[in-house]
C-alpha cells in the first residue's frame, strides 16, 4: 500500500518500505542490510556490527558544527503477533497496511510501528537536505522485543554525542525520562505421562477472547492473562474431581500480555449428571471479577473430548504441583512508585506456558518477564521466583537482565525538547517515566550521555490491533525538527 499522500510524506515512504520487508525479532538480517545499502548509497558514513546493529554518521548543517553530535535511536526489529484466522506467512512477507479512521494499521497482524516508525523518522531526515541539524549519529538496532541482545552488543566507544533522542515513546505529548529495567525467566518442569485409563473423560478447555497488550506500558490495566485466568479455573475444579492434567499452552511473546490459552484435562467423573462445565463457567466468571479484566468479550470454551486412548497425562501429584506453581507464580503489578504518581514500579508478566511431549515425559516451559524501576526490587522478585521454584522442584534461568534508565534532575536535552514543544504547541508536554524496557537505560549504563524519548500514538502495541495515529507522526515529525533546529548543546 501506497502511503505518499500521509504527512509527513517522506516518512510514511520509508514506513511503506521497511513494512515490505520480513524482520521480526532475531530475524533482522535483511532490514539491517536494507538501512547499510542506503546509507551507503547517500555516501554516508555506515558501520554495522556482528549484532547487525546499523550506525549512520551524517555531518552537521553550516551553523552546527561546533555542536555535540546528537545521537537519534530506535529499533529496528518488530513483534511478530496475528490472529489466529489470519493466514500469513511473517517469515516471507510484508505487512499488509491499512488506513482507517486517521490510524494506520495491519491486516489482522501486528503493524511493527513499534518500533519501525522510528526507522522511518531517521531515514527520512537522513534522506533529507533541507533540514538543519547538528552531526547525528543515527543507531537502529537489532532483537530489542526478545532481550536487548543487539544494544548489549554494541561498541559505546563509536559514539561522541552527548545527547540522546530514543523514539520508541507510544505517546504524543509525552516526554519520557526513565523506563524500568528486566529480565527474561525460563522455568521448566519434565513430567512423566502415562496412558489415559478408560474411565477417564478428557476435556479441553480454553480461554479467548481476551484484548492482551504491552506487558510493561498496559500491564496495570486490568488487561486479563489467559495463561493465569485458565489455571485458576483448574485450580478451582482440581478442588472438586480427580483430575489429570494433559497439557497447557498459552501466549506467543513473552512481552506481551497472553490473549488466549488451552489445556486439555483427564476427569474421573463420579456422577452422570456432573456438573464440571457449569463449576468451570462460575469459576470463571469469579476469576474475572477478582483479577478486575476490563476485557469485554472473554470467553471460556469447554469440549468434550473423542478417544481418550490418544491421550497422555501425568499423575494426580505432578498435576497438583504443576497448578500450584502457577497458582502461587506472580502475575501483574507487584508494586506502585512512591515517587512517581500512578507509576508501576515493580511487575512481572506470566507470557508464555508451551507443553511439549518427549518420548514419556511432558516438558512444560514457562516464560515471564519481570520489570522494576527499582534494581534491588527487581533481584527481589527474581529471588521470590527462586524460592518458587525450589518449593515445586521447577529448574529456572535468568537471562538477558538490562537495566533501569534513571531520572536526571538536571538535563538540557529534556529541557531543549520541553522548550522545543511549546514553541509549536503553547503548552508544555507532559514528563513521564514508563514502566518498559526502554534500551535508553543500557546506553544510560555504559555512556555519560544526556536522554529523552519521545513518539507518535500508538495504540495496541504487540497485539494484532496495534495501530499508529497519523496526525501524531506529523506532530511527532515537527517536534523533533523544531528540536534539531533549536540545538545548541556542546
Amino acid at each position: 500500500m501506497e502511503l505518499e499522500n500521509l504527512y509527513p510524506q517522506k516518512v510514511f515512504h520509508y514506513f511503506s518500505e521497511i513494512s515490505k520487508i520480513p524482520r521480526g525479532s532475531k530475524r533482522e538480517k535483511k532490514i539491517s542490510d536494507f538501512l547499510v545499502n542506503f546509507a551507503k548509497k547517500r555516501n554516508l558514513e555506515v558501520i554495522q556490527d556482528k549484532a547487525l546493529n546499523v550506525l549512520i554518521k551524517k555531518e552537521a548543517t553550516k551553523g552546527y558544527e561546533n555542536f555535540s553530535p546528537l545521537i537519534l535511536q530506535g529499533h529496528m526489529d518488530m513483534v511478530w503477533e496475528k490472529n489466529k484466522n489470519t493466514d500469513f506467512d511473517f517469515e516471507n512477507c510484508g505487512i499488509e497496511l491499512a488506513v482507517k479512521d486517521g490510524f494506520l494499521t495491519a491486516n489482522g497482524t501486528t503493524l511493527g510501528a513499534d518500533n519501525g516508525i522510528a526507522v522511518a523518522i531517521a531515514l527520512a531526515i537522513l534522506d533529507s537536505d533541507d533540514i538543519a541539524h547538528p552531526a547525528l549519529e543515527v543507531i537502529l538496532t537489532t532483537d530489542e522485543e526478545e532481550g536487548m541482545t543487539g544494544v548489549n552488543n554494541l561498541d559505546f566507544s563509536l559514539f561522541s554525542g552527548k545527547a540522546l533522542i530514543n523514539l520508541d515513546t507510544e505517546e504524543y505529548g509525552q516526554v519520557y525520562v526513565s523506563s524500568a529495567g528486566g529480565a527474561r525467566i525460563e522455568n521448566e518442569f519434565n513430567l512423566i505421562k502415562k496412558d489415559c485409563e478408560n474411565d477417564d473423560t478428557v476435556f479441553s478447555i480454553e480461554v479467548k477472547g481476551l484484548d492482551g497488550g504491552h506487558s510493561g506500558a498496559e500491564i496495570h490495566l486490568g488487561l486479563g492473562n489467559s495463561n493465569k485466568i485458565l489455571n485458576e479455573v483448574l485450580y478451582h475444579l482440581n478442588k472438586r474431581y480427580f483430575m489429570e492434567l494433559i497439557d497447557f499452552d498459552g501466549g506467543e511473546k513473552t512481552n506481551a500480555i497472553p490473549r488466549e490459552a488451552i489445556c486439555h484435562i483427564s476427569v474421573k467423573l463420579d456422577e452422570p449428571g456432573h456438573r464440571l462445565e457449569e463449576l468451570a463457567n462460575l469459576a470463571f466468571k469469579n476469576i474475572l471479577t477478582d483479577f478486575g479484566v476490563i476485557d469485554k468479550n472473554p470467553v471460556l470454551e469447554i469440549k468434550k473430548m473423542n478417544n481418550v486412548k490418544n491421550f497422555k497425562k501425568i499423575s494426580t501429584a505432578d498435576t497438583n504441583r504443576v497448578l500450584s506453581f502457577f497458582h502461587e507464580f506472580p502475575n501483574g503489578v507487584i508494586s506502585m512508585s512512591k515517587d512517581i504518581e500512578n507509576l508501576v514500579e515493580t511487575s512481572i508478566n506470566l507470557g508464555v506456558i508451551k507443553s511439549e511431549e518427549i518420548s514419556n515425559q511432558l516438558r512444560i516451559k514457562i516464560q515471564s518477564l519481570p520489570r522494576s524501576s527499582v534494581n534491588h526490587s527487581l533481584e527481589k522478585l527474581i529471588e521470590e521466583i527462586k524460592e518458587l521454584c525450589k518449593k515445586y522442584d521447577a529448574k529456572m534461568k535468568v537471562s538477558a537482565p538490562y537495566p533501569s534508565w534513571e531520572y536526571r534532575k538536571d538535563s538540557k536535552i529534556r529541557e531543549l525538547m520541553i522548550n522545543s514543544f511549546k514553541k509549536i504547541n503553547n503548552s508544555e508536554p507532559e514528563i513521564k517515566a514508563i514502566h518498559a524496557g526502554l534500551e535508553c537505560g543500557i546506553f544510560d549504563a555504559n555512556m555519560d550521555v544526556d536522554i529523552t524519548s519521545i513518539g507518535p500514538n500508538i495504540y495496541g502495541a504487540h497485539t494484532p490491533e496495534e495501530r499508529m495515529e497519523i496526525s501524531s507522526v506529523g506532530k511527532t515529525w515537527d517536534l523533533l525538527l523544531t528540536v534539531l533546529k533549536d540545538y545548541n548543546i556542546k
